[in-house]
């Protein structure tokens, strides 16, 4: 029996059957033998629990979806709830309900509620795929067991036989590897494999999260041994290249940056034309497909920034040595060539393999200040001033082409935490987007687009940065909440993106630009890495893909290879094959690594910014009104840090209107509305629940 095609049989007959089918009608209807109806349930059985099919009252087969089921990704938000994610669907799971299932598995779950499509709710039913069988907890000794209290989003402690703990410290943040998962008598049983250390160290916790998601700082000793052998460019293999080392080509990076894999150059004609150039390192002229260092790169996806330290995606003799674009050093890379007219519009471009030798490692902050007329760093960089100010002009007219056409500027404050050498906060800044920083953006958004045209009119098999138009209930109850503002969307079918611009431009005349900036971004879709181009709705462009950073995500990794194929011409029919029977599996794991990614640096940070209030209680900060729930009310202080003030241990009684988005004190009537700014005090924070505690001045 061919499995496979018998379950696309068994599929397309069960198709529309809500109540589904029993063991006999599903034999009758394969033409599978009556004589095997054991060995035939046994395969049906195999194929529920692998999440392959259903099953209903009666001991009926059916359909996940037919069923009430849906499969998908779980994601857990904050340590308290969590979303079922599919292609098509997204289901909110409660805490209650996660049933065994931690951040990251695959997991069969039942919608317990649907309130008109609006708003799925649902419980896991079944862990299809386990994502780690790793638990981080602090361990709780009793006299002849052990257990752990998981402290990342695990609804059970864990028992652990004496046996596995007879050595383990008491109240030690431990790595526990679980054997048994636990069912409705018995709790989930495992060995403690590590110990970390402090539980409330922050140093700790760190390595506690990158523990719990199964990265490293490490590479194994195959991936090494390859790195090992690499090579500089020779002279034969730079002769093949298109050689651009004349040219004063410069990177511009964050201060702190080593892995630099993009450079740019600018050069205006006499005709007002544009000549852009965008240089990025070509990792894939040392890293090979199928080598140790690719299935390395491809398993974790992308590089990690942590608060403290990056866990890069390739060792750092390649990504902050061999293929990072230092200067005055010949180096491998991909160049996208685009000339513009003086309004922006792209009128030629060509990409090719190249070698670059970069005039100057620039930074963010020197190059604002070579913009702002700064005298010693005008001097200190004569020889590429000029092109800034050229770089500067052509950004701001690609910009404002971006704008017209309706791309949504999320220009949201974000925290930087400053360390000392003892990874010690020394100070919070806000993390500044000047000119330099647009500038990058804006030539890297041009590239990016430029490669992704190509790609698609030469109709081959590629991966595209894709986000997907909202759907329209969820724009409903954005609308809800906007209107609570006096801001509206009116029409939910032809949605633009530049209906969403106008309304954060017009909240800033109001003060309340950081909260609808939250609410719409709230309401949009992930944007996701894909084989099929649904476009970019974000940016409001029909073409996008990541192209230019190679050395931390592996999507620009796949994109340059493809396009290098091109270069040869069109590519042979078994390179198509491979990409077209394998990109949407490449796509759907970056795309997950890539969230992992973006949680793990988020929870650092918060961790060290928790850390940095603790010896800050008593202190008062002016904040902001950014949300409610029934028990808190949660604010923003001017320094960007996020904090709540518990209604439920306040001195009076407080009742939310949903209607109003406020909440009221009733005795006094005070009344607190979202975008309110007042004074508040810090009254805990609290590194286990990760949250700062604060009350309103007027109430101490």
């Amino acid at each position: 029996m061919n499995k496979e095609k018998e379950l696309g049989k068994l599929r397309a007959f069960l198709e529309g059957k809500k109540k589904g089918k029993g063991v006999s009608e599903i034999i009758d209807a394969l033409g599978w033998s009556k004589k095997h109806k054991k060995e035939n349930r046994k395969i049906l059985d195999e194929w529920v629990e692998a999440g392959l099919l259903g099953r209903v009252k009666g001991d009926r087969y059916c359909l996940l979806e037919e069923g009430g089921y849906l499969q998908g990704s779980l994601e857990i938000i904050k340590n308290k709830f969590a979303f079922v994610d599919g292609p098509e669907f997204s289901v909110f799971v409660p805490r209650s309900k996660f049933n065994t299932a931690t951040h990251g598995d695959e997991v069969l779950v039942k919608i317990t509620e649907d309130k008109d499509g609006k708003k799925k709710e649902g419980e896991v039913v079944k862990v299809v795929k386990r994502g780690s069988n790793r638990v981080i907890g602090i361990f709780e000794r009793s006299k002849n067991f052990g257990f752990v209290v998981p402290t990342h989003s695990f609804g059970k402690d864990i028992y652990i036989p004496n046996k596995f703990c007879v050595d383990v410290p008491n109240k030690k943040l431990v790595v526990v590897e679980v054997d048994f998962w636990g069912d409705a008598e018995r709790k989930p049983e495992g060995r403690i494999i590590d110990i970390l250390g402090d539980p409330f160290d922050t140093n700790v916790m760190i390595e506690a999260l990158i523990e719990r998601d199964g990265l490293s700082e490490e590479f194994n000793m195959e991936v090494k041994r390859e790195v090992k052998d690499l090579r500089e460019m020779t002279e034969e293999e730079i002769k093949e290249k298109r050689d651009l080392r004349h040219l004063p080509i410069v990177t511009i990076d964050g201060d702190d940056a080593k892995d630099l894999d993009d450079a740019v150059y600018v050069e205006k004609f006499p005709n007002g034309n544009y000549k852009l150039l965008v240089s990025i390192a070509d990792v894939s002229h040392y890293v090979k497909s199928g080598s140790a260092l690719d299935k390395e790169a491809y398993l974790r996806g992308n590089s990690v920034y942590l608060v403290d330290r990056v866990i890069p995606m390739f060792p750092r003799e390649l990504s902050n040595g061999l293929c990072s674009l230092n200067p005055n050093e010949n180096k491998a890379t991909f160049t996208c060539e685009m000339i513009f007219d003086e309004n922006g519009k792209l009128i030629d471009h060509d990409v090719y393999k190249s070698v670059i030798k970069t005039a100057e490692r620039m930074t963010y902050t020197n190059v604002n200040k070579v913009l702002a007329g700064d005298t010693e760093m005008t001097e200190r960089y004569a020889n590429v001033k000029d092109m800034f100010f050229t770089m500067l002009e052509l950004s701001k007219i690609l910009r404002g082409i971006k704008r017209k056409r309706g791309s949504i500027d999320f220009d949201l404050p974000e925290i930087k935490v400053i360390l000392d050498e003892n990874k010690k906060v020394k100070y919070l800044k806000n993390r500044e987007r000047g000119e330099s920083e647009r500038i990058i953006e804006d030539f890297m958004i041009a590239a990016n687009e430029c490669v992704a045209e190509k790609l698609f009119w030469l109709e081959l098999p590629s991966i595209y940065r894709t986000h997907e138009k909202p759907d329209a209930e969820r724009i409903k109850t954005l609308n809800e909440s906007l209107e609570k503002f006096d801001f509206r969307i009116h029409n939910y079918d032809d949605l633009h993106p530049g209906v969403f611009q106008k309304i954060i431009d017009d909240s800033k005349e109001k003060g309340l630009n950081m909260i609808i900036h939250k609410l719409i971004l709230m309401s949009l879709k992930q944007a996701k890495y894909t084989k099929e181009n649904f476009g970019h709705f974000g940016l409001s462009s029909n073409y996008y893909t990541h192209f230019t950073s190679p050395i931390r995500r592996y999507a620009d990794l796949v994109v340059h290879r493809i396009l290098a194929e091109t270069l040869k011409g069109y590519p042979n029919p078994k390179f198509v094959k491979y990409y077209e029977n394998n990109l949407d599996e490449i796509g759907g794991h970056i795309s997950k690594t890539e969230r992992t990614a973006m949680k793990l640096e988020e929870e650092s940070v918060k961790i060290k910014v928790v850390e940095f209030m603790m010896d800050k209680i008593g202190e008062e900060y002016k904040a902001r009104v950014t949300g409610m729930s029934k028990n808190w009310i949660f604010f923003e202080t001017e320094d960007y840090i996020e904090c709540q003030f518990d209604v439920i241990a306040a001195k009076g009684y407080y009742e939310k209107d949903d209607t109003t988005l406020t909440m009221t004190e009733r005795d006094t009537g005070k009344t607190y509305h979202i975008g309110d700014e007042l004074r508040v005090m810090v009254t805990r924070a609290d590194l286990r629940e990760l949250l700062v505690e604060v009350v309103p001045v007027e109430d101490i």
